[in-house]
């Protein structure tokens, strides 16, 4: 793994684009921006800590927004090959889980948007099933992770599927 500095203003990778790299925030903000129908809409501003881009690399789709430095910023770098060997190190259960969170957020809306695009508001068998899936915070605490990249990734999926998932479903 190796650092790189973005100066402000400065994209990271841009929507659609293969990915290659994942990025841990290690100081500084990166702004995720979506295509919008007359404009790019920021969706996100990421802090210190945040893992970003990461599923591009788990999964091999393309990038789902636009990274932005949104101010300067220094990010730990890591290839599909490094994040795929820190996957395989986690015990087949814990990456059970993941695989099964990761396959729900790139399959479904954030449950706010749903309404928008026409989709139903009542529960899906999909939710129901990422609900069953979703780990507290006392069984991610339990998992024993001690890499801050997979510590990360653990949080973000969760997340994900938190944002993604009808309220009376979330688990707190």
């Amino acid at each position: 793994m190796h650092k790189r500095t973005f100066k402000k203003g400065t994209p990271i990778f841009k929507e659609g684009e293969k990915g290659l790299e994942a990025y841990l925030i290690e100081s500084g903000k990166v702004l995720i921006v979506k295509k919008g129908p007359t404009a790019p809409v920021i969706v996100a501003a990421l802090p210190q800590g945040t893992l970003f881009g990461e599923m591009a690399i788990l999964d091999g789709s393309p990038r789902m927004a636009t990274a932005i430095a949104g101010e300067d910023t220094v990010c730990v770098v890591v290839n599909s090959m490094q994040m795929h060997q820190r996957l395989m190190s986690l015990p087949p259960d814990i990456l059970r889980i993941l695989t099964g969170l990761m396959e729900y957020v790139r399959s479904t809306v954030p449950f706010d948007q749903r309404a928008k695009i026409g989709q139903s508001l009542e529960p899906t068998p999909r939710d129901q099933q990422a609900h069953l899936m979703l780990p507290t915070q006392a069984v991610v605490d339990g998992f024993g992770l001690t890499d801050p990249m997979l510590k990360a990734l653990v949080r973000m999926l969760c997340d994900y599927t938190r944002r993604r998932l009808p309220p009376a479903l979330v688990k707190t």
